[in-house]
């Protein structure tokens, strides 16, 4: 790596700088018909990405800055978000990474076009299976049969939310050209990423709406995000052109 500024590398899109409105910096470095967004940045405030503590401001303001750069070329053209932290050794380098991964790119720029990223999670929080009915006035007989109708009824709820998620992610991937599954914390049933192009949202978001009003009914709610970025359906090989 040289002694010099490196170029933090955003985003690959179209290369077609008169369209973008990113202003001066960043800026764009082109291969064919290809370009990647880059800006020169000195090579301290990278050097130690990978040791920063998530919770660190420096790693926030950087990825901040990283997201609105992703934004600011989404607007006006379809875009390959890149790494959080790529840095390239100068504008020779930015250019092999176009041509390394060149077919590769301008394939997924194509399935990307004119479709947007939208987040789909569905929450519910069982009543817990522990807690004991009010045994005043029972009998041992009816308190059983009191709990054994609690279980049974946590068990037709839990049914009920589980085929109402199956039912709305099917209806989703209907509006959607892809999706993928993300991680799950505790109380979420399904955490989905669709992507799903322009002209199909509002068929997309009725079906979250009709979906959520069953759900709700359930005990569950629906929460939606977006939109973004392709941030979750790109995938490029940078091969050995990218840093960091």
């Amino acid at each position: 790596m040289s002694t010099g500024n490196w170029l933090c590398a955003y985003a690959i899109t179209r290369n077609r700088p008169s369209s973008l409105d990113i202003g001066p910096v960043p800026r764009l470095i082109g291969y064919r018909d290809l370009g990647v967004v880059v800006s020169e940045v000195a090579p301290a405030r990278f050097d130690r990405i990978d040791t920063l503590d998530p919770v660190d401001g420096t790693l926030a303001e950087l990825a901040r800055e990283h997201d609105a750069v992703v934004r600011a070329v989404f607007r006006s053209e379809p875009v390959l978000p890149l790494r959080f932290g790529t840095v390239l050794d100068g504008e020779d380098a930015a250019r092999r990474l176009l041509e390394a991964g060149y077919d590769q790119a301008r394939d997924c720029l194509d399935e990307v076009a004119g479709h947007r990223e939208w987040g789909v999670r569905i929450r519910h929080t069982e009543p817990a299976a522990t807690t004991r009915p009010d045994a005043t006035g029972l009998t041992g007989t009816q308190y059983l049969v009191r709990r054994r109708e609690r279980l049974k009824a946590i068990q037709r709820a839990r049914e009920d939310v589980a085929g109402a998620a199956g039912r709305l992610e099917k209806a989703l991937r209907r509006h959607a050209a892809d999706s993928l599954e993300r991680a799950r914390s505790h109380g979420v049933l399904a955490n989905t990423a669709y992507l799903v192009e322009t002209g199909r949202e509002a068929a997309f978001h009725a079906e979250v709406e009709w979906f959520a009003r069953e759900l709700s009914a359930a005990g569950a709610t629906v929460e939606t995000s977006g939109p973004w970025p392709p941030y979750s359906f790109t995938d490029v090989e940078l091969g050995a052109t990218a840093n960091g």
